[in-house]
């Protein structure tokens, strides 16, 4: 489990996505070179004997690298792609494991519900008293810049390779959840307004969805790239690794005994995602190929 951006969210998502790659830069040599075990969290000594015995369990091939990123964590590892310490381990990533990432951002009208009106409007009261040291609100909430364009987030959308570096992609998500939209953690476009909705609201709002749908096509289009014979990623020989994989998954927790105040909020299918054993189990058995 990494460490380094511990009580540090507040940071930019780039100054984070550097600290990551260093540390998994650090971490990777480390187990190249016999000190570590390559489970368990990555961080336990281990003797010169089975690290030789390892090594020789998986012949001339090098340990591959697997992230999971829940929250704002998706959107630090997708950054940490980017950052130079990286660049030596780009043809050995394997599984993208992201869990209610907003890779969308927030955007105001985008996908309206009272839970998520309810939580952006605290995003807005938050980041005004951060004011600029809350750098990751502003870059999640596009305000760190005058033009859409020249936003973070937008920039991070539009990496030429981006999703398409691993061999597989897994986007779980709930609908439950009123901290991410849906949408926002499955990237995909948002969904129309229907009569009960209201119609299609003014500029600002359809600018935004236009936005949205923008950045969802421009994370995906390395993937159907690939698929399609057109892509332009690292990746050895086989034929496994000439395409990506991308998963959706939706969980529904059950409900609450009682409704408390983060029920209400849509904040507790946001914290049971890191809670519950069950879904958790199921993932990794019925998409055990992924992690092997």
């Amino acid at each position: 489990m990494s460490v380094v951006n511990h009580e540090k969210t507040m940071e930019s998502i780039a100054t984070m996505g550097a600290r990551l790659a260093e540390e998994v830069s650090q971490v990777m040599a480390e187990l190249e070179a016999g000190e570590l075990t390559p489970r368990g969290g990555g961080r336990t000594p281990r003797s010169a004997a089975a690290a030789a015995a390892e090594a020789a369990g998986r012949g001339a091939a090098p340990p591959r690298l697997s992230f999971v990123g829940h929250s704002i964590g998706a959107l630090i590892v997708r950054a940490s792609l980017t950052h130079p310490s990286m660049s030596p381990f780009l043809t050995r990533l394997n599984t993208f494991l992201s869990i209610s990432g907003p890779h969308l951002g927030y955007l105001g009208g985008v996908a309206p519900s009272a839970g998520f009106s309810v939580f952006e409007t605290g995003l807005k009261v938050l980041r005004a008293i951060k004011g600029k040291r809350a750098e990751s609100l502003r870059e999640i909430t596009f305000a760190d810049a005058k033009k859409r364009e020249d936003c973070y987030l937008y920039e991070l959308a539009h990496e030429k390779r981006g999703l398409g570096l691993f061999k597989h992609v897994m986007l779980v998500s709930s609908p439950q959840d009123k901290y991410v939209p849906h949408h926002s953690a499955r990237i995909q476009p948002p969904p129309e307004e229907g009569g009960e909705g209201g119609g299609g609201g003014g500029g600002k709002k359809r600018s935004n969805k236009a936005t949205t749908r923008e950045m969802a096509r421009a994370l995906l289009t390395p993937v159907l790239s690939k698929a399609t014979g057109g892509g332009d990623t690292p990746g050895g020989d086989d034929d496994d690794d000439k395409i990506t994989t991308l998963t959706r998954v939706d969980v529904h927790f059950a409900p609450p005994a009682k409704r408390t105040l983060n029920h209400v909020i849509g904040r507790k299918a946001h914290i049971d995602f890191l809670e519950t054993d069950e879904y958790v189990k199921f993932l990794l058995w019925s998409h055990r190929d992924k992690f092997a």
